[in-house]
């Protein structure tokens, strides 16, 4: 299947304003209702040498936070729920020759982005240039699936641009409370984090991850895997280092202008309680594995895409006589297909799946502002939407009455 590129369904950076790094990482999320992920510099994981707010958003897993008033009256929330930021899947490591990513800073310089809408597929090109003046291209492509809605790919493109050298790339993700540079300009962007473990799984044949929250109790399994058969050569290694962490890498002898393929695919589990999670863990993972063994990048890919060609031919608006207007509308009908929680346990955070602005809340903006579209164009998610509203209604009674409206009232909750 190959599904021609339409310029009226896509989004490129030399069309955009604005080319700040936060601006960016937003307008380029990719994300399926289950997880959102922010389009990072894919070198910077937890190094704050880096302006990034990289991240892993995944609906409906919140930790609490305590909340302090000047004056408390009867009815407000002890805690504030917050939307968890993961670990970074975009995060590679890159060496060349002696010099590091993860030691050395290494300049990343944007050279293009475009987010095709037609397919979900968002295509990047940076270039980076080491402190000893070692200059490479990095292609990366990535997607959030919409046809197994735990699965996220991702594929890295190295090309020496004016070196011959060792190269090695190390895929390896050890760390939770993803580090980030504070701004106080919104205040609708919340500067909480929740408090979270991460827990290796050994000796799965592939890098796998329990990650569970203190406060509320949650827990989720994570897991990737490469594609060994992108190419041969170099050959792609999983592995496990001293401190008993898993990963992969692979390292070749890099000539100038040639051009080596790697490709991941991550499954990104439900949300459980924190004991099922633990007991069922092995379960759980037998699960994930069954979503990305013996399939590839682009097989999912297309996979998804067919999913996305079926959003549009049922949702698409068309107007005459203004492309920037088609495009934004498109732009907005994309964004709000991405952020549907599709299980009757989530809804549509407040700022989407794009990061951690309003906490990751849900309002009632949904019902009134969103809940139209998916009942004209899918009913079925409009379902799940309703349902989710459903099954929070008595939590929604009870906070109504503690406000003193004993039958209930019209409240705006802010509950996961």
């Amino acid at each position: 299947m190959r599904i021609e590129q339409s310029p009226e369904f896509q989004i490129h950076l030399q069309n955009l304003r604005s080319k700040e790094p936060l601006f960016l990482e937003t307008i380029y999320n990719v994300g399926n209702g289950h997880f959102g992920v922010r389009d990072s510099n894919p070198l910077q994981e937890n190094n704050l040498d880096y302006i990034g707010s990289p991240g892993l958003f995944i609906n409906g897993f919140f930790d609490y936070n305590d909340v302090s008033y000047g004056e408390k009256y009867t009815g407000y929330p002890e805690n504030d729920q917050i939307i968890n930021r993961v670990f970074d899947p975009r995060y590679i490591r890159i060496k060349v020759a002696d010099e590091d990513s993860a030691i050395d800073h290494f300049t990343v310089d944007n050279i293009d982005k475009n987010l095709d809408m037609q397919t979900g597929l968002l295509h990047e090109m940076f270039s980076i240039t080491t402190p000893e003046n070692r200059n490479f291209n990095l292609v990366v492509e990535s997607f959030s699936s919409l046809s197994k809605l735990n699965v996220y790919g991702i594929r890295y493109s190295i090309i020496p641009t004016n070196f011959d050298e060792d190269v090695e790339i190390i895929k390896l993700h050890n760390y939770v409370n993803q580090a980030t540079h504070q701004q106080n300009e919104d205040v609708r962007v919340s500067q909480s984090i929740g408090e979270m473990q991460l827990d290796f799984i050994p000796d799965n044949g592939q890098p796998s991850y329990l990650i569970t929250t203190f406060r509320s109790q949650q827990g989720i399994i994570l897991t990737f895997q490469a594609n060994e058969n992108v190419a041969p050569d170099p050959k792609i290694d999983y592995f496990k280092d001293e401190n008993n962490q898993y990963g992969y890498r692979s390292k070749y002898h890099a000539k100038k202008g040639s051009e080596k393929n790697f490709e991941f695919l991550f499954a990104i589990g439900d949300i459980h309680p924190l004991v099922n999670a633990r007991v069922y863990a092995d379960q759980y993972l037998s699960a994930l594995d069954n979503y990305i063994r013996g399939t590839s990048f682009q097989s999912e890919l297309m996979a998804s895409a067919q999913v996305w060609q079926t959003f549009w031919l049922h949702s698409d608006v068309k107007i005459d006589g203004d492309p920037q207007i088609q495009l934004c509308l498109r732009f907005n009908l994309f964004e709000l297909n991405q952020s549907a929680g599709r299980d009757e346990n989530t809804s549509i955070p407040a700022k989407g799946l794009t990061g951690n602005g309003y906490g990751g809340h849900f309002f009632w903006d949904t019902e009134m502002f969103m809940l139209a579209f998916f009942t004209y164009t899918q009913p079925q998610i409009a379902k799940k939407l309703l349902m989710f509203r459903y099954h929070t209604l008595n939590i929604a009674k009870q906070q109504a009455s503690e406000f003193g409206l004993p039958k209930g009232g019209n409240v705006c909750l802010a509950d996961h």
